[in-house]
């Protein structure tokens, strides 16, 4: 492990209690032996060259962290590749607090947390605590982990750029990329003459203001709505109509010009927005989405106030799922899914978080020890895309902590076989997700085939610059999410109007920071383009 300089030692001990190092040093039994439940029959390891000393890599994480060192896993890996590793085990909940401590000790491990960001990725790049890492290097090292990402996103690299360097691997979460749909409650729908979700913003709104005037769950009262929308979380309201726009209003975008400008003060929006406000004086839209949460957005849905929620994923379209279908399922409802509509812009578009992530990230001391550094790159690539691997570090062993159903990976539930016991989970694997071709093995086939189904001919939205460091967002940011959301909650009601008081708003943005922080998207991007 790498030590660190005392000026920087000093000032962090302060500030920091000394006794989560136990914690994050932690190492089980700490005998180094193997743990009391591994499993025997391991599948057949590469020998180590007989005449090579271990490499030891000091693997830091805070996601599924083993019970004990020497576990199944680790042992498999440390065989294949003739390494010994020593783990860093970290809790998922308190992992920073504990992982500055570790570094403040004076401490670099090789390998970093899972759940670190691109805000800790610029701080420790900044104290020369990460390495910077060679693109053509990793993706030389790493091919199938490469194309696999090639696959996704290749834009992924420039999440790790940062001061004209990269500080790290390609991390992503390909299932960002599936976009929020409207669902719908089928038996209105029926009720109200449509075989069928609607397609079109037109469509939509006749169904929404059928569900208030045509007594849809006939109780023969009026007493329903169209539908709600997240105010608890903005960026998430009413996506499907701002998407029908070609906007969100949460996202960098670029305009016709290539420039990067910010989805909320664009002409999209404005439009959106007075189409929302028209349909929230018709009584159309429930008056309570303002401070509603998805807990609230359930229970509207499974008392039949409202018919329609709009920020579902395929998966949420599971009869399993806790999230709206489960519940309405209990009392008789099926909830079932649309496409995105087609509104002025005139493509299903769909509201995503995108597939992007902070990279995977590596010690400092890794700059100047190339043997080492490619060791890790070549662990990474088996446990990343290859079929043993990927399943060691996944699931375990089959027979013993999983089983097969054709290429579907049933997990056993025997406490004696779970993944803290063996080490799998993921601990020993930071790319766990970049590989699509291993949905088949993680995701059910009724859900891969309704992904498919509800994934087709939908355009994904995403924020064209995804995780990026901005000094300006620090100064800014919070300020400039207060004045939007306040915003555009006020347009929907009809508080602020969608001309002159849009005007003033997008003014009042720009001159908050708002400027300043699109100048600097738009150098990011441009960095990253070259």
């Amino acid at each position: 492990m790498k030590q660190l300089s005392r000026g920087w030692i000093g000032t962090l001990a302060l500030v920091l209690c000394a006794s989560l190092i136990m914690s994050a040093c932690s190492s089980g039994n700490g005998n180094g032996g193997a743990a009391t439940n591994a499993p025997k029959n391991s599948p057949e390891a590469s020998a180590p060259a007989k005449d090579e000393a271990p490499i030891e890599i000091v693997w830091a994480n805070n996601f599924n962290s083993p019970e004990e060192d020497g576990n199944y896993v680790q042992t498999e890996i440390e065989k294949k590749f003739n390494v010994k590793i020593k783990n860093v085990k970290l809790e998922r909940g308190t992992w920073r607090e504990q992982f500055s401590v570790l570094l403040a000790s004076g401490d670099i491990p090789d390998i970093f947390p899972v759940d670190a960001n691109e805000t800790d990725m610029a701080l420790w790049a900044d104290q020369n605590v990460i390495a910077s890492l060679d693109q053509d290097e990793v993706k030389s090292h790493m091919p199938k982990a490469a194309a696999a990402i090639a696959e996704v996103d290749e834009g992924a690299w420039g999440v790790g750029i940062y001061k004209g360097k990269n500080w790290g691997i390609p991390k992503l979460w390909p299932n960002g990329l599936s976009g929020f749909l409207p669902g719908y409650n089928e038996a209105w729908l029926k009720n109200v003459g449509y075989d069928a979700p609607p397609t079109t913003l037109e469509e939509l709104e006749d169904v929404l203001t059928k569900f208030v005037n045509e007594d849809p769950d006939r109780n023969g009262a009026k007493d329903t709505y169209g539908m709600s929308a997240r105010g608890k979380l903005p960026i998430q309201m009413f996506t499907s109509v701002f998407a029908a726009y070609g906007v969100s209003p949460y996202q960098f975008k670029l305009d016709d010009a290539g420039q990067v400008v910010w989805g909320g003060i664009t002409e999209e929006t404005r439009e959106a927005l007075a189409l929302l406000n028209s349909w929230y004086k018709k009584g159309i839209i429930h008056p309570e989405f303002i401070t509603s949460d998805n807990g609230e957005l359930n229970t509207a849905f499974v008392n039949q106030k409202i018919g329609v929620i709009d920020n579902a994923g395929w998966g949420n379209f599971n009869k399993l799922s806790g999230y709206i279908s489960k519940p309405a399922d209990d009392v008789g409802i099926n909830y079932i899914p649309g496409k995105p509509l087609i509104g002025p812009a005139g493509q299903m578009n769909a509201f995503t978080y995108g597939a992007r992530q902070a990279p995977v990230l590596l010690g400092k001391q890794l700059e100047k020890d190339e043997k080492k550094r490619h060791k890790i790159y070549e662990i990474l690539e088996w446990v990343a895309t290859d079929k043993e691997g990927y399943f060691l570090t996944a699931w375990g062993q089959e027979g013993v902590s999983y089983d097969m159903e054709g290429d579907f990976v049933v997990g056993r539930t025997e406490e004696e076989v779970g993944a803290t016991k063996l080490g799998y989970g993921y601990f020993y694997n930071p790319l766990g997700h970049i590989d699509t071709s291993k949905d088949i093995h993680k995701t059910h086939p009724d859900d891969l085939e309704r992904k498919a189904l509800l994934n087709e001919g939908v355009i994904s939205l995403v924020d064209v610059l995804g995780p990026a460091v901005m000094e300006t967002k620090s100064q800014y940011w919070a300020n400039l999410t207060t004045l939007q959301d306040t915003f555009i909650i006020k347009a929907v009601t009809g508080e602020a109007n969608t001309e002159g008081d849009f005007d003033k708003f997008k003014e009042s943005w720009l001159r908050a920071g708002g400027q300043a922080v699109i100048d600097e998207a738009n150098a990011i991007y441009k960095e990253r383009q070259q």
